[in-house]
């Protein structure tokens, strides 16, 4: 039996254990309620201290390249509105004066507005001086300082508080257990963490692994298309990494057609039985395109999809926009139970792909413009001489391998001088870049249109005999005579050669259509005129070499 001095020791401590743990839990739970306040008003102060350095950072990038970033500055500013006052610091240092947070911060938004109502006026000079004079710079600066100084203040004090809620329970733990369980539930808590930290460790490792051989693929790629000639040889790059980096994923390409106004499917890979995927995507069916951010259009349900998808599958759709252009849309899908998850993991690596094949058709457009002005005349839009000279060399000497015909068709508006002078150059302009319209639409794919010189033009027609080039070139006289006007007679005369018929080399065909034009108008103009054919032994001959 216990003795009655032992049961009243007894009693007495676990008497005094229950007034232990009642008082611990009411400290516990006065600093835990202290930690509560100040983490709330840590959280506060930091979000208002990130608006703030949003905010500044937006109202730099403007005074850097005259843009005012308008959208995110007042984005910024609207997350610091909704930060409650009450927290901000009560005094800061401004210009070597003490004033109140609100106060100081009031001061720079007033500041930050002038700036960027400037740069939206077009004065980039007139905001960056009152950038300096204001020394909005360094107010800010003043501010967020402030601001942090006050954030690790609380963070201070709560450590403390933690710090005194974690030696109050370790002491009832220390009084309620022996030392021996205790000493036991220490070690297996340390081994249980040290096994979960060495498993992040190896996730770690195999992550940052993982990273940096996709970088290193995505600068291959890049360099890769640096070198790419054409849309064919940037398909082949990125279906190449994409099929690397995504083995598990399927994809197409959509490259975005001006004359048909639609993106256009370009490339995929790894579709296997899979949806197949529309030819074309018109601008306004697409969420991506018109959102300008990625977009997942899932299989079923109820969620937005665009109106191009096909049901069964799970597809990111990445749009490809450069200098405010649509370029394309980057698709990649996954028929998979989980392939919202996966496509969410995979997101950031999928933008990088589209990025990259965004400024890599930005090039090649551009590499294709810069082209084109180089082989193009700018008033008509056909062939510049340069082009035509090329041309017309290539088609003869293969209609010389290939023993076909091959004309031409040499043009010139009469009385072109004289329509300039009664009716000005502009008049000129307009009726040159319709004949040459007429001209266009009514040849075959094959024809090479160009402008010759002045008001002549000169059409190549490979795989054509001579009288097959005098229908045409009739045609195309009763179309631009078609556009007179009352008071604006508009004609054009038509001389017309070919190989093997009237001539036997490039310098003789054109020689021979001259001769011809010539003809045409000694003969009244308006009219279309055939060169003769060559001397019948040297013609006899080449028709026998066929």
């Amino acid at each position: 039996m216990t003795r009655p001095g032992g049961t009243s020791t007894i009693i007495a401590l676990m008497l005094l254990m229950i007034g232990i743990m009642i008082a611990s839990f009411a400290y516990v739970s006065s600093q835990e309620a202290a930690l509560r306040s100040g983490r709330i008003e840590s959280r506060h102060i930091s979000i208002a201290r990130q608006a703030l350095m949003e905010a500044d950072a937006a109202v730099l990038n403007a005074m850097v390249d005259g843009i005012a970033h308008g959208e995110r500055y007042r984005a910024a500013i609207a997350r610091f509105d909704t930060q409650p006052v009450n927290h901000f610091p009560a005094r800061i240092t401004l210009d070597g004066r003490q004033t109140s947070g609100i106060a100081a911060v009031t001061a720079v938004r007033r500041s930050w507005a002038a700036i960027l109502t400037r740069i939206e006026a077009g004065d980039l000079a007139g905001a960056r001086t009152l950038h300096d004079t204001q020394h909005v710079q360094q107010r800010t600066t003043a501010v967020i300082t402030a601001m942090m100084q006050q954030i690790e203040q609380l963070d201070a004090r709560n450590d403390h508080a933690q710090g005194n809620i974690d030696f109050t329970i370790k002491a009832v733990i220390i009084l309620q257990l022996a030392s021996g369980l205790f000493c036991i539930a220490v070690f297996l808590f340390a081994a249980r963490r040290g096994a979960v930290e060495a498993e992040a460790r190896a996730l770690a490792v195999t992550n940052a692994t993982r990273s940096r051989e996709e970088v290193m693929r995505l600068f291959e790629m890049t360099d890769m298309l640096q070198s790419a000639q054409d849309q064919s040889d940037a398909n082949m790059v990125l279906r190449a990494t994409a099929m690397e980096l995504l083995p598990d994923l399927s994809g197409t390409l959509y490259v975005f057609s001006n004359s048909r106004d639609r993106l256009v499917l370009s490339a995929s890979w790894n579709l296997g039985d899979g949806p197949a995927p529309a030819d074309t995507i018109g601008l306004n069916q697409c969420w991506a395109l018109k959102r300008g951010k990625p977009h997942v259009n899932h299989p079923h349900g109820d969620k937005l999809r665009c109106e191009h998808h096909a049901e069964g599958a799970f597809v990111l759709e990445i749009p490809m926009a450069a200098r405010g252009e649509v370029l394309g849309l980057f698709c990649i899908q996954t028929t998979r139970a989980d392939g919202d998850l996966r496509l969410q993991e995979i997101a950031g690596l999928g933008t990088a792909l589209a990025d990259a094949m965004s400024l890599a058709l930005a090039n090649l457009s551009l590499g294709a413009k810069l082209r084109s002005q180089a082989l193009r005349d700018p008033l008509t839009g056909l062939y510049n001489r340069r082009y035509m000279e090329d041309a017309l060399q290539r088609a003869v000497q293969l209609a010389q391998r290939e023993k076909h015909d091959v004309s031409i068709v040499m043009i010139d508006l009469d009385h072109f001088k004289r329509l300039n002078d009664q009716h000005g150059h502009a008049k000129g302009d307009t009726v040159l870049r319709d004949a040459a319209s007429v001209i266009v639409h009514q040849l075959r794919e094959s024809d090479v249109a160009c402008r010759y010189g002045g008001e002549e033009l000169l059409v190549v027609m490979p795989n054509c005999s001579l009288e097959d080039a005098a229908h045409k070139a009739e045609r195309l006289r009763i179309g631009i005579a078609a556009l007179s006007q009352p008071g604006i007679d508009v004609s054009a005369s038509f001389g017309i050669a070919s190989i093997p018929a009237t001539s036997s080399s490039v310098h003789d065909l054109m020689q021979a259509a001259d001769a011809a034009l010539y003809a045409a108008k000694e003969q009244g103009r308006n009219r279309v005129v055939t060169a003769p054919p060559l001397i019948d032994p040297i013609r006899d001959q080449l028709l026998a070499a066929e």
